[in-house]
């Protein structure tokens, strides 16, 4: 959503987008001078030396699942584009799901001296531990990307045009922003008065759902109700995830919070990368194949003869000052194409958030086998920064 403003604020002035990078770049530029200066990690909890650590690094577990990510979320992307019987897509589909299978045959039987993704963590507990935060991290990170389809979807086509002030586009664009920040909020000062941990992550997930699903009812006449439902879900949604971030922590000991901290990173940017290639097709594929089946069909109703009614479709996409400029144009048929079209995103984002109830239900049903994390909710620390009063503390020192 952020993005979706941004977009319209750079389009609006020019070549001004250019800062928003040269901000980013600026930014991520004085956090690095700040890390080198000031933070001085302490060295590997398990006492194993810099040279040997790099050596014994799982660099094929590395290049298999970089591999496996990018060929399945490739394979997902083109099904926009071509049918899914193309031989593209069902290569790149099968080579990656067969990288992920030789990525968790690797990590499983090869003698690794340290593994990318340790089975044993996954395995720990009957999979309580970690496997089922790394689900649920996992799913409520889809579930934000789906409801990041279809509100911006909604605010770009239900409820603003090309005629509407600029400030209410932002002040809607905003709805998203003050839910997640209102649930990191009430987490941060309930959550300890609150305790009864897994609860506190199957409750906001189980509302999440139900108002991301709720989406699908509202049309462009319910404004109201999408800021309603947009806000609330987003801001269960900002609860859970920061949750479900410190539950994947807490599935490993404290020396080994590198790798819980790398699965909780994954879990969070596969979720989202899945969830945008995914959503994005079913949004696409739906409005795409309603506009062609209705808005032919309300043009030519409206009195457009059959290459009206196909220019018409033809600009649509392009924007009112595309659709006027096309020749036997008339309001009735402006209008009622124009309705089809509109319906045709209506339906798409029905799609989106009915198939997002589908995830929300996989993590409601992970969060049933949690581990009561209260036990580990203590001021204890174990690793130590180097530069830190207590860093003598350290096991390897």
């Amino acid at each position: 959503m952020e993005t979706f403003c941004g977009s319209r604020i750079a389009f609006l002035h020019g070549d001004a987008w250019r800062f928003g990078y040269w901000g980013m770049t600026i930014t991520q530029g004085l956090s690095m001078v700040i890390l080198v200066l000031f933070y001085f990690p302490p060295k590997h909890p398990k006492g194993i030396p810099w040279d040997q650590a790099i050596k014994h690094l799982d660099y094929v577990g590395i290049v298999t699942f970089t591999a496996a990510a990018a060929t399945v979320l490739s394979g997902i992307v083109y099904v926009q584009y071509l049918p899914a019987s193309d031989p593209r897509v069902i290569g790149l589909l099968v080579a990656g799901f067969a990288c992920l299978i030789f990525f968790g045959a690797w990590e499983t039987l090869a003698p690794l001296k340290e593994p990318l993704a340790p089975t044993r963590l996954f395995t720990a507990h009957k999979g309580r531990a970690l496997t089922a935060p790394f689900i649920v991290g996992f799913v409520v990170t889809m579930f934000y990307y789906a409801t990041n389809i279809t509100w911006p979807t909604m605010v770009g086509v239900y409820f603003t045009d090309a005629t509407t002030p600029p400030h209410i586009v932002y002040l809607l664009a905003t709805v998203q922003g003050f839910g997640i920040f209102t649930g990191a909020m009430l987490l941060s000062f309930l959550g300890k008065h609150i305790q009864h941990w897994r609860f506190q992550l199957g409750v906001p997930i189980t509302l999440m759902t139900f108002f991301g699903g709720i989406l699908a009812y509202v049309t462009p006449a319910r404004e109201a109700y999408g800021i309603a439902f947009a806000f609330l879900t987003a801001m269960f949604y900002g609860y859970a995830q920061y949750l479900s971030i410190a539950y994947i922590q807490f599935g490993a000991d404290q020396i080994e919070l590198g790798i819980a901290g790398g699965l909780a990173g994954v879990a969070r940017y596969a979720g989202g990368a899945v969830a945008v290639t995914l959503f994005e097709t079913i949004l696409i594929t739906t409005q795409t194949k309603y506009a062609m089946q209705h808005v032919i069909p309300a043009a030519e109703a409206a009195g457009a003869s059959p290459t009206v009614a196909q220019a018409v479709l033809a600009a649509l996409p392009l924007g009112a000052a595309t659709l006027e400029k096309v020749q036997g144009l008339t309001q009735a048929i402006a209008e009622a194409a124009g309705g089809a079209f509109i319906e045709s995103y209506v339906q798409g984002v029905k799609t989106v958030a009915l198939a997002s109830i589908g995830f929300g239900a996989l993590a409601i049903v992970a969060c049933c086998f949690l581990e009561d994390i209260g036990p580990k909710m203590t001021p204890k620390i174990e690793i130590f920064l180097e530069n830190d009063v207590q860093a003598k503390k350290n096991k390897y020192h």
